[in-house]
């Protein structure tokens, strides 16, 4: 097996480890991966590095102080969850429950949305708050990139951070659209959708008079009920 390969491997059972046992010390992971001390520093330093493992100094009743390995959320997202399922269970069960309170959810998130975004999806002009608009999409993965169209703009996303629950839930793609006519201050077209067999979503802008002029910004109260957007 190739050294680096190799040495790939032995971070991984350094995380199962962790996992398994919640904390340990490196002279401890040394006797249980058969490695020596020094070798599992090097280990332990890298995957420092990248964020996956942290470190505080504990001192034993008995002995010198010593450094104490744990996950970190990083590390602890490297093995299975099912974010997904549990949501989509859930806005399953709200939706055939009572439509209204899915509903209800969605312009509460919109409203959350909005308020988080609003400093940021700022310009004087509507295309100016469409570059914005996909540089915050980008920092959540959504791949977005904006491009010109007959009349308008076209903003495309070329990933769907919820795809696996918009399949189910279209409710979510349509709550998205909203937030850009709400963030953009004109109204939006949904061409086409990740989840409905597309390559990408795209949104058509168009730069009518509505376009030219930037959306009022409101702080909403915690406790208003949060409104629906336009359609």
């Amino acid at each position: 097996m190739p050294t680096a390969e190799r040495a790939r491997g032995t971070r991984e059972e350094i995380l199962v480890l962790l996992r398994r046992h919640g904390h340990l010390s490196a002279p401890r992971l040394a006797d249980l991966l058969q490695i020596t001390s020094v070798g599992v520093r090097r280990h332990l330093g890298l995957l420092e590095r990248d964020g996956l493992v942290e470190s505080t100094v504990e001192k034993p009743k008995r002995g010198r102080p010593a450094a104490i390995y744990r996950l970190t959320d990083a590390g602890l997202e490297r093995f299975p969850r099912h974010y997904d399922e549990v949501a989509r269970e859930a806005l399953t069960f709200l939706k055939g429950r009572d439509a209204a309170t899915l509903s209800q959810f969605l312009a509460w998130r919109n409203e959350r949305l909005a308020a988080s975004y609003a400093g940021r999806v700022e310009g004087a002009t509507l295309a100016e708050r469409t570059d914005a608009m996909a540089e915050v999409l980008n920092e959540q993965g959504f791949m977005a990139e904006v491009e010109p169209a007959d009349g308008g703009l076209r903003l495309c996303q070329h990933n769907c951070t919820v795809e696996h629950l918009a399949t189910e839930l279209p409710d979510l793609c349509t709550s998205e659209a909203e937030l850009f006519e709400r963030l953009l201050g004109t109204r939006v077209e949904r061409e086409t959708t990740i989840v409905d067999g597309a390559v990408r979503c795209q949104t058509r802008i168009d730069l009518g008079t509505r376009g030219n002029h930037a959306p009022k910004r409101t702080t909403p109260s915690p406790n208003r009920k949060a409104a629906r957007s336009p359609a």
